[in-house]
């Protein structure tokens, strides 16, 4: 009876024991399985994280190619328009104020100056600095094709000669913090914040 007594008690103590260890290894393999979720769920944030990243570098990149890509036809529209208006003295500067339009037409290569009222205090331009004006003589007229800045963006305007400058009509090409411009010995030079361009003017000699 005795010994009956000592083997229940052995199998009692053993089947505890065994059950104890069970549940630890069940609950290793909870702890194991939720770790590894955790794991799998931060390496997905992770990833997700620096698709995102990579997408907007490659959308500032693609618009700053597409400024740059801009800037660049905004250049050779200038040049195209100066080609297009190749004829003999057709090159002129313009300031351009409230009581009118002060204008000096370059001859042949001589350099182009700035107007007289350029460097008057009272003449405030109403552009952002001189208009170079490309002159067309038609036989209905002479008409002009006007490039100047004006509140940031270069213009291009083309109107009659004695018609007054007007902003609201004139087709945006290109923003620009510069537009500046000289002539000298036949050749035209355009300067804005995608760089320069040169021209020369058959008409006035220049070397093409």
């Amino acid at each position: 009876m005795t010994e009956k007594l000592k083997g229940a008690t052995r199998l009692a103590s053993s089947s505890k024991t065994y059950g104890a260890g069970g549940v630890r290894r069940q609950r290793e393999r909870d702890f194991g399985r939720v770790f590894t979720g955790l794991l799998f769920a931060l390496f997905v944030a992770t990833l997700l994280m620096a698709i995102l990243a990579g997408t907007d570098v490659y959308r500032g990149l693609n618009r700053e190619g597409d400024a740059a890509d801009n800037q660049r036809l905004s250049l050779t529209l200038l040049a195209n328009d100066v080609r297009a208006n190749d004829q003999i003295d057709a090159v002129a500067c313009a300031w351009v104020t409230e009581e009118g339009v002060d204008m000096v037409v370059a001859q042949g290569r001589e350099e182009l100056g700035l107007p007289e009222a350029a460097g008057a205090s009272d003449a405030r331009c109403l552009l952002d600095g001189p208009a170079l004006v490309l002159r067309e003589t038609l036989p209905s007229g002479v008409y002009e094709t006007r490039l100047y800045r004006y509140d940031g963006v270069i213009m291009e305007e083309y109107a009659l000669a004695d018609a007054p400058y007007d902003p609201s009509k004139a087709t945006a090409i290109v923003r620009s913090s510069v537009f500046d411009f000289s002539y000298g010995g036949g050749l035209l030079t355009i300067v804005t914040d995608a760089g320069q361009t040169s021209v020369a003017l058959r008409a006035a000699g220049g070397d093409a």
